[in-house]
């Protein structure tokens, strides 16, 4: 049975492949929703944060999962503006704190199940971009369209720093290159949702394409079934 708006198209891959940048361009081309899903553990990790919750306490965060209410607007660059218990959080999500708790909490299973399940109710009639680590595997399995971006961690390293040279931010382009070795890892070998390619996931290297190619190629792909 169709979705009334049109297909779910699962985004996943690992970090630094432009999965944001491009999920939301190819949207905003196909008038669908965007949705990063990633801001709805940081809205989880700002909650434990803000209420002094131990992150390491399996019941305590999921109590808070199950308690957070999720609500989305649609913007006109595509994006589901997510309100968290009817608050905006804006760059309260981007608070160091909030980044190092987001990495604590996603490893409960339960908590990482509860979440899931408002990501499907998000998306669930479909007109949708949603992009993240375990979308097409374990979000949406049933996804109309799947995508995997990859590219070389070197490739990703090179353009971590040029974005935070753009910034005016010193970058040290072999401890960036550390960090997302090991970000692969964990993200591939943590027990709950590993990071991995679904199997009927088309998957794009980006390492020799510019963003406008990986957007191209990623709308060519969502056309085919819309087709």
């Amino acid at each position: 049975m169709k979705r009334p708006n049109g297909p779910v198209v699962a985004i996943d891959g690992t970090a630094g492949t432009g999965k944001s940048s491009v999920g939301r361009a190819a949207a905003q081309q196909l008038g669908y929703g965007f949705l990063s899903t990633g801001g709805l553990y940081r809205a989880l990790a700002y909650k434990v944060f803000a209420g002094k919750v131990d992150p390491s306490d399996e019941e305590a965060v999921l109590a808070v999962a199950k308690s957070i209410r999720f609500s989305f607007q649609r913007q006109p660059d595509a994006t589901l503006k997510m309100f968290v218990d009817g608050q905006y959080l804006g760059d309260k999500l981007t608070l160091d704190e909030v980044a190092q708790t987001a990495s604590k909490v996603s490893t409960h299973a339960r908590s990482r199940a509860v979440l899931t399940e408002k990501m499907r109710q998000a998306g669930q009639d479909g007109g949708i971009i949603l992009e993240g680590r375990d979308i097409g595997t374990v979000v949406f399995p049933d996804a109309e369209v799947k995508i995997f971006l990859t590219a070389a961690p070197e490739v990703r390293a090179e353009r971590r720093v040029k974005q935070l040279q753009e910034l005016g931010v010193k970058a040290d382009f072999d401890k960036i290159l550390a960090s997302i070795k090991e970000r692969d890892l964990r993200d591939s070998t943590r027990a709950a949702s590993p990071l991995k390619p679904a199997a009927d996931a088309v998957q794009i290297d980006t390492s020799r394409m510019n963003i406008q190619q990986v957007i191209d190629a990623v709308v060519k792909e969502i056309n085919k079934y819309a087709a």
